[in-house]
């Protein structure tokens, strides 16, 4: 059994040591006055310039690219979001800064991703001075494996350029499903300058969302699995995945864990037969255990006698660790390569 391939470096751990204590002393003015003072300035509708500003020097303190934005609560009045901007290397921070938020109450609520508005068809974005109106909004769908391809078109799209249309539909599609919905289930995303045919509003892409993430998810609130067949450079290859397979879902988990097990009892395809099968299911499920809450097993991939397994970690703690203790324990020959990973860029081919 070997093990290499450490990828996480001096440097993240650094940078990760320095948000922790913008992190902290984010959260110490919150609490003393912060969060008092925008309560106020929320109620009274105008916020001066220089409160602005200071909120989003104590945020871009933790990170230059976070943004951050206020809005109408569903559990509390307000809700404080400090957002990644669709940036998967800032999932994680986002996430720490809202794991280390106090208590919601009556008055505030944290979020680390844009949630969804009441009524996106009753929501409008001004942009250079043009007003786009939710409820004008007509969009097109088409599914595609376990993501939903959108056309969406606006009235103005003639009129703006690439890029404000670019910047409409994204921010469209936040208000409609939410941030983190989006970046799960959406695939292609495309602007057109004509209505797409049997379109319907945004509260209908809602609900098309909405019925495909239920699609894939079990009883038990835990993404569903799966399977699938294809041929690689050592041939036939049997796959298994998390389905959704999504970054966004698990922003804490931004360190991928590959372990590489060897099996001797193979078909003439290369593909595990038992007692390997079994031998695989069970190192699996002890790899499971090993990361606890701190990551999660998301897919694997068998061909040519080689089993790989792919889980995610969340670097900040010691499941890294833990898993390779599990691997040295089983009686196979196996070894683990560790790189980061916030896009889950190396389990892409395997998105359903």
């Amino acid at each position: 059994m070997g093990i290499f391939g450490r990828g996480k470096g001096q440097g993240r751990s650094e940078a990760r040591r320095r948000q922790a204590g913008a992190i902290q002393d984010f959260w110490q003015w919150w609490q003393e006055s912060g969060s008092r003072n925008w309560a106020n300035l929320v109620g009274e509708g105008a916020i001066p310039d220089a409160a602005v500003e200071d909120l989003s020097g104590r945020v871009h303190a933790i990170d230059p690219g976070l943004s951050w934005e206020t809005a109408a609560g569903s559990e509390s009045m307000h809700v404080l979001v400090v957002s990644p901007e669709g940036d998967p290397e800032l999932r994680a921070v986002a996430r720490r800064w809202r794991d280390a938020a106090p208590e919601a109450d009556l008055v505030w609520s944290y979020a680390d991703s844009r949630p969804p508005v009441a009524d996106p068809q009753d929501h409008a974005l001004v942009i250079d001075e043009r007003r786009f109106e939710g409820g004008q909004v007509v969009v097109g769908v088409q599914r595609r494996g376990s993501r939903v391809d959108v056309v969406l078109h606006h009235p103005l799209f003639p009129e703006v350029p690439e890029q404000v249309r670019t910047q409409v539909m994204f921010l469209m599609l936040d208000v409609t499903l939410g941030e983190q919905q989006t970046e799960t289930w959406i695939g292609e995303l495309t602007a057109s300058e004509v209505p797409p045919l049997d379109g319907f509003g945004l509260t209908g892409l809602r609900a098309v969302v909405r019925d495909l993430a239920a699609e894939f998810t079990t009883d038990t609130g835990e993404p569903a699995w799966a399977l699938m067949e294809g041929n690689g450079p050592m041939g036939p290859v049997l796959a298994a995945a998390e389905v959704p397979l999504a970054a966004a879902m698990n922003p804490a988990l931004s360190e991928h864990v590959l372990v590489e097990a060897a099996y001797g009892h193979r078909n003439e395809a290369g593909l595990p037969l038992d007692p390997s099968l079994t031998e695989l299911r069970e190192l699996e499920e002890e790899l499971r255990r090993a990361a606890g809450p701190d990551g999660r097993v998301v897919a694997h991939e068998s061909s040519a006698g080689v089993r790989r397994l792919h889980l995610y970690v969340d670097p900040a703690t010691d499941a890294v660790p833990r898993v390779e203790q599990a691997v040295r324990g089983w009686g196979g020959t196996a070894r683990v390569r560790t790189d980061d990973d916030p896009g889950w860029a190396e389990v892409a081919h395997l998105r359903g």
